[in-house]
């Protein structure tokens, strides 16, 4: 008799979320496109990439010729949102705010997603509530503005998220099959998340499917094929162009070679004039060195000061600047709590390992720092962990919102 009501109510929620989730971008949008846009660092090669697609219709990074130092998804978004801005204007500025507005836009789908993700392990007041603290994180909107992977690598990484939580509650072919193709959209944009393609397996620790094991084969199947499916036309590509197999990428060396260094206290030119490939040897033979000659150094090198240099600091401007407006400075001071999210979301996480849904999400986000650990410890990298920390925050506050009820409660006496 409820359920039509209760169902209106639940639409009602997504679409004030969402119209809320817009207006705020809509804001930001607008500020953008009054500020120039100033490329750096690795945005400097995802636009050369995206020009040169255009202009020669040859995939590359930093160089123009065909490569593969990084997997085509961000370089294919950009040169999609340029091309459709060369239906007005050619003008690069104009170029570069359009993309701004499309990771604006995106943040939207994040904050939808990511609540559609909390609603399978809390309350909706909570839901909403840990949504909301993601739309207003001074780094989701900072980093919308950077012409970088990560507003649409999160998006992507929610988007699989979701599908492959749906795909544990439904246990159907075609559920398994979206997450395998949102799994290899994700690997496509940044390819750390491509061991996931064997994160159904542990279904296998589970008596339940053990006993449907044909059923389980069936839709780990779909999960795979369509994966494959869409990393395929990068594989051939590689074969074909740059003749020989590369299942992701070939960048690897360079983050893993200066990930090797303790401290940073070696030569800051250790890259100089090696290839990817010999990077990479180099880095493996540093750490293999490292840890037969000096073990507590890199131990503590690559566990406790890696974590600290990727957590401590948010990923955000480092001052709000002499102009900014007042919500920029708002949001410049909320940032500075980003270790309080972080503490809160580990430990709620934790207390939460034994809650079905909410262990894959403990899971995820384990596994999502552990492969960023080799590498250099940048916090722009461990970024796209974040929302799911907050998950484990609003989990946190209900745990602490429950101990303190049940302290209150009046002892009855037999």
């Amino acid at each position: 008799m409820n359920a039509q009501p209760k169902h209106r109510r639940a639409w009602l929620t997504d679409v004030i979320l969402v119209a809320v989730a817009l207006v705020f971008q809509l804001y930001f949008i607008s500020r953008a496109w009054k500020i120039h846009v100033n490329l750096f660092g690795d945005a400097v090669y995802y636009d050369h990439s995206a020009t040169l697609l255009l202009l020669k219709h040859v995939y590359s990074y930093w160089s123009y010729g065909p490569a593969a130092q990084v997997t085509p998804g961000y370089p294919f978004f950009l040169a999609f949102a340029y091309a459709l801005t060369h239906l007005t204007s050619f003008h690069h500025q104009i170029e570069m705010h359009v993309v701004q507005s499309f990771q604006h836009l995106l943040i939207v789908g994040q904050v939808y997603l990511l609540y559609r993700i909390m609603r399978y392990i809390l309350p909706n007041w909570a839901s909403v509530v840990g949504a909301v603290l993601w739309m207003i994180y001074p780094p989701v909107n900072w980093a919308a503005d950077q012409l970088l992977t990560e507003t649409l690598y999160v998006t992507t990484l929610l988007a699989f998220t979701w599908t492959f939580l749906i795909a544990l509650r439904k246990m159907t072919f075609w559920y398994y099959v979206l997450a395998g193709a949102t799994l290899g959209i994700t690997t496509l944009v940044r390819p750390t998340v491509l061991p996931l393609v064997f994160a159904p397996l542990l279904l296998l620790f589970s008596r339940e499917y053990r006993v449907k094991i044909v059923q389980f084969l069936r839709n780990w199947a779909g999960y795979l094929g369509t994966f494959i499916l869409c990393m395929l036309p990068w594989w051939i590509r590689n074969v074909v162009t740059m003749h020989q197999f590369i299942l992701t990428d070939t960048d690897m060396g360079n983050p893993l070679l200066f990930g090797s260094d303790p401290n940073f206290e070696q030569d800051t030119h250790l890259a100089d004039g090696l290839s990817p490939t010999q990077q990479e040897q180099l880095a493996i033979h540093r750490i293999i060195q490292g840890f037969t000659h000096e073990p507590f150094i890199y131990l503590k090198w690559y566990t406790v000061d890696k974590l600290g240099l990727l957590f401590g600091t948010p990923w955000f401007s480092a001052h709000p600047g002499v102009h900014a407006d007042m919500l920029t400075k708002v949001t410049y001071y909320f940032a500075q709590a980003h270790l309080v999210w972080v503490i809160a979301g580990v430990i709620g996480l934790i207390l939460g390992i034994w809650k079905p849904y909410l262990r894959w999400l403990s899971a995820l986000v384990l596994f999502l720092i552990v492969v960023q650990l080799p590498f250099i410890p940048i916090n722009r990298y461990v970024y796209p962990v974040m929302p799911y920390l907050f998950v484990g925050v609003m989990y946190f506050v209900i745990w602490l919102t429950n101990l303190i009820k049940n302290r209150r409660k009046p002892v009855i006496n037999a």
